[in-house]
């Protein structure tokens, strides 16, 4: 078993599930170290591995038969991606869950479509996770205008999204690995609730004890205040266009089917905040 985005939200409770299962797994990281320290446990293999770098292919894909494959958000083209398909086929690697996007079966520009065009046609016994905006994006693009400025600064309008906790989507990806899901499926996976981001921020509001105000930006404010950040321009980018694109009304469509793999209803907003709601607070330190 191998899972590629070890240190990623969905990745890093992957990996707790085969812990807690006392089920052995490698993983593949850029900065194996940073997962070593992350994890300490003897069950994980941490190899180096780089999508752009092919010679650290050959080690990571020894012996392996089933992979957990997720698309970096730093490498803006597929190229990488597929010839790690490729090596991955080579190798002997049997079957794939990959985590996509939802609606990546109606827009083939999209380099997570690409991926699994490729996937099908090379030949491998397949998951797609085609999931909705995950709630933990809360905790890394939005987590300093929450904490710093009171507000939820995200270009998606009055659009309707059916946000879905990262940990269900790691629980399904578990499952699938684990063959408890059919093969050869693309599942949709979404949250019980479609919400507006002046919604969020007013969940936000209730559970943390102060006013979060939604700033609805446009995409050009939105870009202009990543850039000031420190943000890449292709992260900036691929962020809006994650956001802007909640427009067309693929991101409120709400599935049933992560309630039927997981035999229970996917984590509520409110319920998310709640377990993070630390996290959203300004430290008294942070204030001095």
């Amino acid at each position: 078993m191998l899972i590629t985005g070890v240190t990623g939200f969905v990745g890093r409770e992957l990996a707790g599930w085969f812990l807690d299962k006392g089920i052995p797994f490698r993983s593949a990281s850029r900065h194996p170290e940073a997962a070593r320290l992350l994890f300490d446990d003897p069950l994980i293999d941490c190899k180096q591995f780089d999508f752009e770098n092919s010679q650290s292919y050959g080690q990571v894909f020894d012996g392996i038969k089933s992979l957990f494959l997720t698309r970096p958000t730093e490498i803006k083209h597929v190229e990488p991606i597929i010839e790690t398909l490729y090596a991955a086929k080579e190798a002997g690697v049997q079957k794939i869950v990959f985590l996509s996007v939802l609606g990546a079966e109606r827009m083939s520009f999209l380099p997570h479509r690409k991926i699994e065009k490729k996937i099908i046609s090379l030949g491998f016994d397949y998951t797609f996770l085609r999931a909705s905006s995950f709630m933990q994006d809360l905790l890394k693009s939005q987590l300093y205008d929450i904490r710093e400025r009171h507000q939820l600064n995200i270009p998606a309008g009055s659009a309707e999204i059916s946000f879905i906790d990262s940990r269900d989507v790691a629980e399904i990806a578990f499952l699938a690995l684990m063959g408890k899901t059919p093969v050869n499926d693309a599942v949709k996976l979404t949250g019980k609730q479609a919400l507006t981001c002046y919604q969020v921020a007013d969940i936000l509001s209730e559970e943390i004890g102060e006013e979060i105000k939604y700033v609805n930006p446009t995409k050009y404010q939105f870009l202009q205040d990543c850039y000031h950040r420190g943000y890449s321009s292709d992260f900036a980018s691929q962020l809006a266009n994650v956001y802007t694109s909640s427009k067309n009304g693929i991101s409120r469509r709400i599935s049933l089917e992560a309630e039927k793999i997981l035999q229970r209803e996917p984590r509520y907003m409110r319920e998310f905040v709640r377990d993070y709601r630390n996290a959203f607070i300004k430290r008294n330190s942070d204030r001095a």
